[in-house]
């Protein structure tokens, strides 16, 4: 009983999984011809003949290092394929960055890329086996573009999924260099505001405790319910127009507000200080 894989990639990690996976002696004969490499793994049973049960574990073993090679060593060049031919412009960076997300998507839910029964693996896997049934021969590559469409168009939509994540992040690091400059760029109207974070919202106070929230707030006081602005964008759009000196976070409430203290933080840099213990801090807002 004899398997011959073929393919362009290179086979050191076949030959690997061959000689560490298989608990019984397993004969390999590799060679090359027209840039292709050829991969013959065959069981060494003496001179009797393999047991039906000893073939079908041999197919098992051998299709599920198919599955764990495509995934493991093919799916990163399968994926800049798809990328570049789908996406104009990219630098080699960026490609770098998209497709190390979309493999991150696709990991989602799996506790090893190794684990080829799980996810993706396990389908590859499925379809290795049943080929194996009427055939001794197997183009890694053809087998890959022809037989695992369902696999591709996972890759595809992983990919698509990357890039809009990829494009937001760029476009936030944009925005967020844009409030930096706009921050930098005017002389402070405060030298110090006090936030404080609550689940009903937030209110600013200068170091000298006087409530800002009138003074400041009152020309983004818009309809809330007829426009998109939220409180994250009000309380934003507060801090950049009084540009203070020093920022200090207080609340009960500062998971809600993650994103937003993340974006105060990447705009005033060094000028932000979270507090964590005073009696701002533990006091909830109150309504005014």
């Amino acid at each position: 009983m004899n398997i011959t894989l073929i393919t362009a990639r290179p086979i050191d990690f076949l030959q690997a999984e061959f000689n560490h996976r298989f608990g019984y002696t397993v004969g390999l004969h590799l060679w090359q011809a027209g840039g292709l490499n050829f991969f013959r793994c065959f069981l060494e049973t003496g001179r009797g003949r393999p047991s039906n049960r000893d073939i079908r574990r041999f197919q098992e073993q051998v299709a599920e290092i198919v599955a764990t090679f495509i995934v493991e060593r093919w799916e990163k060049t399968l994926l800049e394929s798809l990328l570049t031919s789908e996406y104009e412009g990219l630098d080699e960076e960026a490609t770098e960055e998209i497709c190390r997300r979309a493999r991150a998507i696709l990991d989602q839910g799996e506790s090893s890329c190794l684990q080829v029964q799980q996810g993706r693996g396990e389908s590859i896997y499925g379809r290795v086996l049943e080929y194996f049934q009427e055939n001794s021969w197997l183009n890694i590559d053809g087998f890959v573009r022809f037989r695992l469409p369902d696999y591709l168009m996972e890759l595809d939509q992983a990919l698509e999924e990357a890039v809009d994540e990829y494009l937001m992040e760029k476009e936030y690091d944009e925005f967020v260099r844009l409030l930096r400059y706009f921050v930098e760029a005017q002389e402070p109207r405060v030298e110090k505001v006090h936030v404080i974070l609550s689940p009903g919202g937030f209110q600013l106070y200068d170091g000298e405790n006087h409530n800002l929230n009138g003074e400041y707030l009152e020309g983004f006081m818009v309809d809330m319910a007829d426009s998109e602005l939220n409180y994250e964008d009000l309380l934003i759009s507060s801090l950049i127009t009084i540009s203070p000196r020093q920022v200090i976070l207080h609340g009960v409430d500062k998971g809600r507000y993650h994103n937003t203290i993340s974006t105060i933080m990447s705009v005033f840099g060094d000028r932000v200080i979270q507090c964590n213990g005073c009696s701002r801090c533990l006091q909830p807002l109150q309504k005014r």
